[in-house]
């Protein structure tokens, strides 16, 4: 009869662990799906803007430099609305503003790259030609699921997403 025990109890504390198991891996494919979904979706949005723009900042401060990088970016549209990504490093948020209006949050979980000694570099890299002509734009984040909705027996399990996107606006390249 203890044995019987033994042996239930050996069978039920296995059938535990792999439930666990089951939704740890539930969650971390349900956030990484979730994630990807709407990290490409901004990043796809974000370089059409630049394929459709007309007029981008910042523009280079010595107009021999070719690059800049940067946490802002500023394109303005064929109808003159001027449309600000900013990266918020210390809230990790990708922030988007229109014209004069209120910032509002893009993404939650956006962090900008750093260099090897673990220095900020700019989100956005802007090449230009000419000091003012942008010739080519490329972001460069990672992006943390977002974990306010989970349940503390999916574990917290959170594998950042790289993402990386360049466009060239359309009228420099026709």
């Amino acid at each position: 009869m203890l044995l019987a025990l033994a042996i239930s109890a050996a069978i039920l504390a296995a059938t535990v662990l792999a439930l666990q198991a089951s939704f740890r891996t539930y969650q971390a494919t349900v956030e990484q799906a979730s994630t990807h979904v709407v990290g490409r979706m901004v990043v796809q949005r974000t370089l059409t803007l630049v394929r459709n723009g007309v007029a981008f900042g910042p523009i280079p401060a010595n107009p021999l430099d070719r690059f800049v990088r940067t946490d802002e970016f500023s394109i303005t549209d064929a109808a003159g609305t001027e449309l600000t990504l900013r990266l918020d490093r210390e809230d990790e948020q990708l922030l988007i503003r229109a014209g004069d209006g209120d910032e509002r949050v893009l993404l939650d979980g956006a962090r900008g790259p750093v260099d090897g000694e673990g220095n900020p570099v700019g989100m956005f890299t802007l090449e230009y030609e000419n000091g003012w002509i942008l010739r080519r734009a490329h972001l460069d984040f990672t992006l943390l699921a977002d974990d306010d909705a989970t349940l503390s027996i999916e574990g917290d399990e959170m594998i950042p997403l790289r993402l990386v996107g360049t466009a060239a606006p359309r009228r420099a390249v026709w």
